[in-house]
């Protein structure tokens, strides 16, 4: 298949849609047309599939290494219910995170990747700033890890599935095994051990309630994220 032609795609999109045309004649000429442009161009009816899926990329990545803390993977969890897509830690010097799945959705998750890590983040540190300056470092940083926990715990109550199809999931994992091939998984950090945990994780869960996520409607792109304070 020839590479980077997106042309070529979208017409043999137009043409097998045509296809199923209530005229004979016009599905019958538009199908012989796409069968012809396919057979030049060696393309597969996987080839046209696949072209439906794509990836963004966020160089936004606070965690600091490709072992996130387990708030940080939740809070991808839930990115991808609410669009309907899949996520990949790429690992380097600077981790990032690509979203990857239907084009029309992946751009939106990787946006609002964006914006509700900066929040979770910043709402993390006010949180440990507010601890007692004598309590140790490692005591602040638990209680931080159980306040996001909280906070993420919150923000899926508010998601509404997006659920991808099971198309949607075949294609996916065929489009990740062929660029990313040599991909894995990752379980998290998880939070350590200190007292008023569950405190933590509770301010954590009212806070993250201010959050409101929405989901484009027709394809628009207004309105991506609204956070009440």
């Amino acid at each position: 298949m020839p590479q980077n032609n997106e042309k070529l795609l979208e017409k043999l999109k137009k043409l097998l849609a045509l296809a199923k045309s209530d005229n004979p004649h016009e599905a019958a000429l538009a199908l012989q047309r796409a069968q012809k442009l396919m057979q030049a161009y060696n393309i597969t009816q996987a080839d046209l599939a696949l072209s439906d899926i794509d990836e963004s990329v966020s160089n936004y990545w606070a965690a600091g290494s490709v072992n996130p803390p387990r708030y940080m993977l939740g809070l991808l969890d839930i990115i991808q219910v609410a669009f309907g897509v899949k996520s990949i830690i790429h690992s380097g010097y600077k981790p990032s995170v690509g979203f990857y799945g239907n084009k029309d959705r992946v751009e939106l998750a990787s946006y609002t990747w964006e914006v509700l890590a900066r929040q979770l983040i910043m709402a993390r540190k006010n949180y440990i700033r507010q601890q007692n300056k004598r309590i140790k470092n490692t005591t602040k940083t638990s209680r931080g890890d159980k306040f996001a926990e909280g906070w993420v715990l919150a923000v899926r109550s508010e998601v509404h599935l997006f659920a991808m199809s099971r198309e949607e999931r075949e294609l996916a994992s065929l489009w990740l095994e062929q660029k990313y091939p040599d991909s894995g998984t990752t379980t998290g950090r998880g939070a350590g051990k200190s007292r008023d945990a569950d405190m933590s994780r509770h301010i954590g869960y009212r806070e993250g309630e201010n959050v409101r996520l929405h989901q484009p409607v027709g394809g628009q792109e207004q309105h991506k994220l609204k956070a009440e304070r």
